[in-house]
């Protein structure tokens, strides 16, 4: 059964090639979505809600996919509609089968006067970006595997019941329960298809007995060896994302909650290491075939009960796992403690200085602050999940949709322009009037500061439409039914059925909006080197006949990322008062609004958008990335960018604030690198920073990766909350991580 990944690892790829059982139902894509089209546009004409229409259109899904067991992979299970993103661009299909219908009921949305005015030109203008978004969930896993698939369903039927006999049962709630209860048993019908499956190959390979046995336990009941559990997983993972339309954005505490079932393994003589490690590459292997662009979440460590360090044997055995794999493919986070041991952050570490650098280390300390500060119990606040890019959640209690990008660079290009985009001449923020009559440098902010807070006004507006229609869109009851609030009280998980229902709001790109202002302040207002009207003449020109000046302003170190106070308070003094109006604000659903600062990949999507800035960048040039300086401005070496970055109180930023961080390789090498890799981490942590991640690359090597492809396949960069292999990435983002590796300036 074992030692074999290697050799077969080639066969593994069931979604792009699958081999479906015959008799087991539509093996071609096309077909079950045309039926399950069909199927809905009958219920349609019948006037069932959308939570009907949307339970009925997953048993449809469960009920006549085909399904194949591949006797030769511990996880060789899958079904009729899942394609990988290559595939499905290949052939020009939607996302997953029942992606039609959030779509069509969103377009058949019709939006209000106040949305169509507040969304007009926000992304052409590279002001933000937006859209509706229900994908960034957390399950709950603790009753996925704690209950079970026939569990969820009675717990269900328990909570219906009982309203049933209180006389608390209404029209949407009964809705509710009919359709959690419908989902869930289609999924038990669907485990035991493919129970009978495997029994007709129980034969073909050593493994198919466990295999059968484990099928058969989590088809009726809950795991019992850690196997059971990761097939658990992978089973409610590929049911919710491609099912219920809703990725998940995590699969849990994988080294934590798995070590019992390990240990237990052990015990019993089920399982070695050894065995446990490979068993881990066929599982890591299934998300690197699917094919996630940004990568699926899981997380390490935590702490237990006690407030000791969580890690375990489990965690070491994992990261073997994924070291050997060489994929960025899922992605994995670290949740640090003072007491998580070095032994296992320098085990991670020498990984990313090896090039495995799908790696964040989050600050557990950190998170349990903002835990707090939202209000949290500390039961909740102890067991906080990692999901997403790099950002913290509560387990199983949650919703976080993120429909909003603010981008805060945009910000200072409309102060100029007195609410208007000059390249398009879309007038998106308000008038603050002409910047020839800003005498001193706080009239000009006060501008910058106007017209930023129309953008994020806006961001409300399109935010709280999104948030009032999320069950029309796309209503979620598989989901819905791992949560004991949404059950509890009969209200799906996205309306108003959990405990904390708060919305993300993003305020990206602060670094370029700080330097901007604080090069305004000193060649304009202060120094008098510059005129504004000549300032703003040379933003218009792109710095063409202006030359010059743009070196000076490129070149002036007083730029965020130097530990230097004047521009690191005005950093500070900016986002504080960006981050208290959001946080400010209740959202629809009976929670806040909570704020990311995060860029993503937007720094290139707004940087042709965006119009040359003061800080000496030209259109079309990086904005800042997450919370780290603009490229080439941190000049002083990480030591100054951290203490930079810290600065700033990360308690604002509830949902993620990222340093990326670029060494060369001769800065890291041997014992004394590592070291000083792990004093760079410790420092960060004690500081108060949030997520800790980046590249050990060197310039020289990227260029050839570049030029040579071919001799460099396994060769990986850390772009945001995931890691990409170089020499598949576009040109626009080799040439950045080049031109970071070429200004690294050491520690």
């Amino acid at each position: 059964m074992w030692n074999r990944f290697d050799k077969e690892r080639h066969l593994l790829n069931l979604y792009d090639n699958p081999n479906f059982e015959p008799g087991t139902g539509m093996m071609d894509r096309n077909e079950i979505v045309r039926g399950v089209q069909k199927y809905v546009e009958n219920l349609e004409s019948q006037g069932y809600s959308h939570t009907i229409i949307k339970a009925r259109a997953v048993e449809y899904l469960l009920q006549n996919a085909a399904i194949e067991v591949n006797p030769i992979d511990w996880f060789g299970f899958n079904f009729s509609g899942w394609l990988t993103v290559k595939k499905r661009k290949e052939l020009g299909v939607t996302q997953w089968p029942l992606t039609f219908l959030s779509e069509k009921w969103l377009n058949d949305l019709p939006t209000t006067s106040e949305f169509d005015a507040a969304a007009a030109n926000i992304a052409e203008t590279g002001a933000g970006l937006f859209w509706c978004d229900y994908d960034h969930s957390v399950p709950n896993w603790d009753a996925v595997i704690g209950l079970g698939f026939q569990g969820i369903l009675d717990r269900a039927r328990y909570y219906h019941n009982m309203h049933k006999e209180n006389g608390t049962i209404t029209p949407a709630k009964e809705e509710y329960y009919q359709a959690v209860e419908m989902v869930y048993e289609a999924i038990l019908t669907f485990m035991q298809r493919f129970v009978e499956v495997a029994r007709k190959h129980v034969d073909e390979d050593p493994k198919m007995p466990i295999v059968v046995e484990c099928l058969e336990t989590i088809a009726t009941d809950t795991p019992k060896t850690l196997y059971q559990y990761l097939t658990l997983t992978y089973f409610y993972h590929l049911l919710q994302e491609m099912v219920d339309n809703i990725q998940v954005r995590t699969l849990g505490n994988l080294d934590v909650d798995g070590y019992p079932y390990y240990k237990a393994d052990v015990e019993a003589g089920r399982m070695t290491r050894e065995h446990a490690e490979e068993l881990f590459r066929y599982f890591f292997e299934k998300y690197t075939l699917q094919g996630h662009r940004f990568s699926q979440p899981l997380y390490f460590g935590g702490m237990d009960e006690n407030g000791d360090s969580a890690i375990n044997e489990l965690s070491y055995t994992m990261l073997d796992a994924y070291d050997k794999s060489v994929i960025v493919n899922p992605k994995l986070f670290i949740k640090v403690m003072p007491n998580t041991p070095d032994a296992f952050l320098k085990k991670a570490l020498d990984m990313i200085r090896r090039g495995r650098n799908c790696i964040v280390f989050i600050n557990e300390e950190l998170g349990q602050k903002i835990s707090r500060k939202l209000g949290r119990t500390e039961e909740e606040t102890r067991r906080l999940v990692g999901t997403g890019c790099n950002n913290f959640a509560s387990r199983g209690k949650e919703t976080v949709p993120e429909h909003m990008y603010v981008n805060l660079a945009k910000g200072v290009e409309l102060a100029f322009f007195d609410g208007v985009d000059p390249k398009t001449g879309a007038e998106i923020g308000c008038k603050t009037g002409d910047v020839s009559n800003f005498k001193t440098f706080e009239d000009f902010k006060k501008a910058y500061i106007a017209q930023t807070e129309c953008l994020i006004q806006k961001a409300f507006v399109i935010s709280d439409f999104y948030d009032s229609h999320l069950l029309d869109i796309n209503p979620a009851p598989m989901y819905s039914g791992t949560m004991e609030d949404s059950v509890k009280c009969g209200r799906d998980a996205y309306h108003n059925g959990v405990k904390y229902n708060n919305t993300v709001m993003f305020l990206s790109c602060h670094a370029t909006a700080a330097d901007s202002l604080m090069m305004v302040k000193k060649y304009v207002y202060d120094l008098k080197q510059v005129t504004i009207e000549e300032m703003r003449d040379a933003l218009l020109a792109n710095w063409v006949g202006y030359e010059e000046l743009q070196q000076t302003l490129w070149n002036d170190p007083e730029k965020f990322g130097n530990d230097i106070d004047s521009v690191d308070n005005l950093t500070v003094e900016l986002l504080n008062h960006f981050t208290s109006i959001v946080t400010s604000r209740k959202n629809v659903r009976g929670g806040h609004f909570v704020v990311n600062g995060e860029s993503i990949i937007y720094s290139h999507t707004w940087a042709d958008k965006c119009g040359a800035t003061p800080d000496g960048r030209a259109r079309g040039e990086l904005l800042s990335k997450n919370m780290s300086a603009s490229i080439g401005q941190d000049r002083r070496g990480i030591t100054a960018h951290i203490k930079s970055v810290t600065k700033i109180d990360a308690t604002n930023l509830a949902y993620g604030c990222p340093f990326d961080y670029m060494l060369h390789p001769s800065a890291v090498k041997g014992e004394n690198g590592l070291n000083a890799m792990l004093g760079l981490l410790r420092t960060f942590m004690k500081r108060g920073g949030y997520g800790y991640q980046g590249n050990v690359q060197d310039a020289e090597t990227l260029k050839d990766a570049k030029a040579n492809p071919e001799k460099y396949p396994n060769l990986q960069v850390r772009v945001s909350g995931w890691s990409w292999f170089f020499t598949q990435m576009e040109e626009n983002f080799q040439d950045e991580f080049i031109r970071r590796a070429e200004m690294e300036i050491g520690i």
